[in-house]
């Protein structure tokens, strides 16, 4: 739920997911990422109500541009639909995620802002994260290690 109110990148929240697999030792990662957005989350609510005089002229523009870059990403993302799952792929995906046939040009999108919208399911998040890997190339094997200490 707070990466959903802090704007976080869709790519930082699946490989987040992918690889804490609830190892004692991925406590610390856990306790480091619910603070980070705990201040994230305070910080964003400051601004929310700091005097314009003291932030410029906008002071939603931290917000903004978050939501700006996830809206990128989700076009992105929508754009590697068709090139990273093949049709029979694409096919179930519109079919379980209740997407119409009848806006084509659109369904990738759809898609795509569908992933992660749902923060109590847990089916729906591991799903989520699992299209979203495919469509990034999120490999959970080598490099685990790696991108753990990265985070």
């Amino acid at each position: 739920m707070l990466w959903h109110l802090c704007h976080v990148s869709l790519v930082h929240q699946t490989q987040f997911f992918l690889l804490f697999r609830g190892d004692p030792a991925d406590k610390i990662y856990m306790e480091v990422e619910l603070k980070r957005l705990t201040w994230l989350e305070q910080h964003l609510f400051d601004i929310g109500n700091a005097s314009p005089a003291l932030l410029g002229d906008d002071p939603n523009s931290y917000v903004a541009s978050s939501i700006k870059a996830l809206k990128q990403e989700r076009e992105h993302l929508a754009k590697r639909v068709s090139t990273k799952l093949t049709p029979e792929e694409r096919e179930i995906y519109y079919i379980k995620w209740e997407i119409p046939p009848e806006v084509k040009q659109k369904r990738r999108l759809q898609l795509v802002n569908k992933l992660w919208a749902d923060p109590y399911n847990m089916d729906h998040i591991r799903e989520s994260a699992e299209i979203k890997a495919k469509l990034v190339d999120f490999c959970e094997s080598g490099e685990e290690n790696a991108t753990r200490e990265m985070l």
